[in-house]
């Protein structure tokens, strides 16, 4: 383990626990994979107000940890669009702050510590199997997520050394261990949700095999690592959380409060995506179309404001409590899984 790295942690965490005890903190954690499109600027709409209506510290924390993924100049222009759109943020990888550096890319010597640290405490183990292996020895999907069967989890030195030697080619991804147990969390949007972990997921993957960090120990080393204490994003997510809830309570951090919000559709239904080409916010604006007109479609999408309103998000947010604020978002999430 690097000591200077440790060093950081430590003290990161320390610092980021003392803000935490002083008030709410919370994020925004967009991907520089491409422009930011309408379903994205409406989540990152959502963060704003959520933390805005809690007094919050509010966080940007760009995730390019997925570098094959990483479109150059995309970063600064999800910062040009989202200030465009009238948001704004105390800390981030354009103003700094006390916790940074807010760009995943540079932690990497963060995340190792953890990774370490469980290991040490015998959690993590290499895993040889590839996605196809796992497929064919589980025969069946759960949900959007493979129940990993254990292959590799008990393999001696010799059997570690067999199993590399069958694909010398291919490096091993590291899992964790999950124990026998059930993870709960309430969400301020969909309510709650229980995930028996061994049984509906299996031992999962902290570093791929291509040798980055995978998400899911990453984004809770950040969230750890940054006091964050509430966080709104896309419901996607939701079913995940159990696994990051999981890694914060063996980094010794509280879990912060959750609040999964429903994804907007293209008019056919289909979930927008950067990959499929929905409409950016660039696009918007280059059509004609002006921030407050944007503010007005996506807040009118979940119900905030009447459709055909044109305000500004400082706007929006002087007619918003929170309880009105989560009430509509709960009914946006029931219509969008009745349609």
């Amino acid at each position: 383990m690097n000591d200077d790295a440790a060093a950081l942690y430590d003290q990161l965490q320390h610092r980021a626990a003392a803000l935490a005890a002083a008030g709410p903190r919370c994020r925004f954690a967009p991907s520089p994979s491409g422009p930011l499109h309408l379903g994205n600027a409406r989540s990152s709409l959502l963060a704003w107000l959520h933390a805005r209506l809690l007094g919050a510290t509010l966080v940007m924390r760009m995730e390019d940890l997925d570098r094959p993924r990483v479109k150059p100049g995309s970063a600064e222009q999800v910062l040009h669009d989202l200030r465009r759109l009238g948001l704004d943020w105390d800390e981030g990888p354009d103003i700094g702050g006390p916790l940074g550096d807010y760009t995943q890319s540079r932690r990497d010597p963060l995340y190792q510590v953890a990774l370490d640290r469980l290991d040490a405490r015998g959690l993590v183990f290499p895993c040889y199997c590839s996605r196809k292996d796992i497929e064919n020895a589980t025969r069946a999907p759960h949900g959007h997520t493979l129940t990993y069967p254990g292959t590799c989890k008990e393999l001696d030195a010799a059997g570690r050394k067999r199993a590399q030697a069958r694909r010398p080619e291919r490096r091993p991804g590291y899992r964790l261990k999950v124990s026998d147990q059930v993870v709960a969390i309430e969400d301020a949007v969909l309510g709650s949700l229980q995930q028996h972990l061994r049984d509906e997921v299996g031992a999962f993957v902290v570093r791929r095999a291509d040798g980055l960090f995978a998400y899911q120990l990453a984004v809770t080393v950040d969230d750890a690592l940054m006091g964050i204490t509430d966080i709104l994003r896309g419901e996607d997510l939701f079913v995940s959380t159990p696994r990051q809830v999981y890694l914060w309570s063996l980094l010794d951090y509280p879990a912060p409060r959750f609040a999964h919000v429903p994804l907007m559709c293209e008019p056919s239904g289909k979930k927008m995506s950067k990959r499929d080409g929905s409409e950016s916010i660039a696009a918007f604006f280059e059509n004609g179309g002006s921030a407050p007109q944007l503010v007005g479609v996506l807040a009118a999408s979940v119900g905030l404001v009447p459709a055909g309103s044109v305000l500004s998000a400082d706007e929006l947010l002087q007619e918003l409590t929170l309880a009105r604020f989560f009430s509509a978002l709960r009914q946006a999430g029931q219509m969008s899984h009745l349609a």
